[in-house]
């Protein structure tokens, strides 16, 4: 009687294993958050904390800049420069801006959040609009391709075409809900279990077994 190596059969635990990667895996890269890097010129904040040249920020994340300061947010296809004394908050191809003016230039069609109006490109390829608030006063102005304010209303403007309101008040407080620091341990800590798990069954042989083979 001799035995030979057959056909290859999994054990339960590799076959649970790997299912469990199956379904966290997928679950990991869906629960990730929207990030982002942010390079600041000056006193800029993130949540709060100062912060020097560049970092990542997530979804969720408040951005402020202080007098005399500046901050250039570079997304996936979106660039957001913002200027001197404006916060904004940093969301998924979306940006909630409080106080202060800023310049976005995208080519994935995000769109600015401010005082109850959406911005939003209309047109293919890159779009340019700037946005401002203060002492009451809000207005857009696209400097390239076209662009919808909605505040109720749609309000086409093309390049060089800018839409303004006032009487909205001084500009209040944003209020952020950081979403980058929670949402994926568990799936992430799921993967990792069961990496590990499969990787010590393969050094030892435990993911499969030989079959006799008696001729």
């Amino acid at each position: 009687m001799r035995f030979e190596v057959g056909v290859s059969m999994y054990s339960p635990i590799c076959k649970a294993t790997a299912l469990l990667l199956l379904v966290c895996f997928p679950t990991l890269m869906l629960a990730a958050p929207a990030q982002a890097s942010v390079q600041a010129q000056g006193t800029v904040m993130v949540n709060g904390a100062r912060v020097s040249n560049s970092s990542t920020i997530f979804a969720g994340d408040k951005v402020e800049t202080g007098a005399g300061s500046t901050a250039t947010i570079s997304a996936q296809g979106t660039m957001v420069q913002m200027d001197p004394n404006t916060s904004a908050i940093f969301s998924d191809n979306k940006l909630d801006l409080g106080c202060g003016s800023a310049l976005v230039t995208t080519t994935a069609g995000a769109m600015v959040r401010v005082a109850g109006i959406t911005i939003s490109p209309t047109g293919q390829g890159a779009t340019k609009f700037r946005v401002s608030q203060s002492n009451g006063t809000l207005k857009v102005t696209v400097e390239q391709g076209s662009a919808v304010a909605d505040d109720g209303a749609k309000h086409m403007l093309s390049a060089g075409q800018s839409f303004s309101r006032q009487g909205g008040g001084a500009c209040g407080p944003l209020t952020n809900v950081p979403q980058g620091s929670t949402k994926i341990y568990i799936p992430a800590a799921a993967v990792a279990v069961g990496s590990g798990i499969l990787a010590y069954c393969a050094v030892n042989g435990f993911c499969s077994q030989s079959s006799p083979n008696v001729p």
